[in-house]
């Protein structure tokens, strides 16, 4: 997919063509892997809301009961 940017502020282009330079990477190599960065910090910190929603909606749950009883009555039944 084919992307163009304009407008880049210096206080941007700047330090990604440094670090580009720095790691032996074209200008636009050093753009993707920031992005590519960026968006795997992105789908962690989801991953992270997502687990945290859940041990939430688990605290807020009434304790169960053991199931063992429960399970050996129905291995009996058969």
């Amino acid at each position: 997919m084919n992307i163009t940017l304009k407008n880049v502020p210096v206080k941007v282009h700047k330090p990604s063509k440094k670090a580009a330079k720095e790691q032996g990477r074209s200008l636009n190599a050093q753009i993707i892997h920031t992005l590519e960065t960026e968006a795997e910090k992105l789908e962690r910190l989801r991953a992270a809301e997502w687990l945290e929603k859940a041990d939430r909606l688990a605290g807020s749950l009434p304790p169960m009961a053991d199931s063992a009883p429960l399970i050996r009555e129905e291995r009996e039944r058969r």
